[in-house]
């Protein structure tokens, strides 16, 4: 099970984890629309209408594609015979925790508590927070953080599986990529809207 979770790349052929991943993309992408959620950034999930349906799509593809294009030259730095397949595979297989995420927001029950929290966040009101909204929104934030870890251990595992990467040349880059991926996915998705 261990391995099915965090190391599916080393089990697992890169076409079936590509396909898997392609669907889990495409699902999670309408799940997001239909949820509320705009994965508007590499690591960003923000509840907030999708507007057109297809904009949680394009918000996933350009996703992909930052991390795609930084993990790439990463992992051909540290081997020139990683392939593109890999990399593609490993970033459609590692967002698939956070199509899960979305599910949490049925009927905007996590969005309406946001919004209370937000309205009430004067110190003179500050008392009228119901708890049910504190622990909601604070159930939703422990969960998403646990989500962002596996997806971000699922990413640096498929990185290593992809590049044969070792040692701390690696692991900065790998961090860098994720960086500069976010920093690129955040730029091209607001000129988009």
């Amino acid at each position: 099970m261990k391995t099915l979770l965090f190391k599916p790349f080393e089990k697992y052929s890169e076409k079936n984890l590509f396909l898997i991943g392609l669907i889990f993309t495409i699902i999670g992408s309408f799940i997001a629309y239909f949820f509320d959620i705009r994965y508007d950034g590499v690591f960003d999930i923000h509840i907030k209408s999708n507007g057109l349906i297809y904009q949680a799509l394009v918000d996933n593809l350009i996703n992909i594609f930052c991390l795609i294009l930084f993990l790439y030259l990463s992992a051909s730095y540290v081997n020139k015979k990683t392939r593109v397949i890999d990399i593609l595979t490993t970033t459609v297989i590692a967002r698939t925790p956070l199509y899960i995420l979305p599910l949490f927001n049925i009927n905007n029950v996590i969005g309406k508590a946001t919004e209370k929290l937000i309205q009430l966040v004067d110190p003179k009101l500050i008392n009228q927070i119901p708890a049910s909204s504190i622990l909601l929104v604070t159930v939703f934030g422990i969960i998403t953080i646990l989500f962002i870890v596996w997806y971000v251990a699922l990413l640096f595992n498929g990185f290593k599986v992809s590049s044969n990467a070792k040692g701390k040349v690696s692991l900065i880059l790998f961090i860098t990529s994720l960086v500069l991926a976010e920093l690129l996915s955040k730029f091209l998705i607001f000129q988009l809207n």
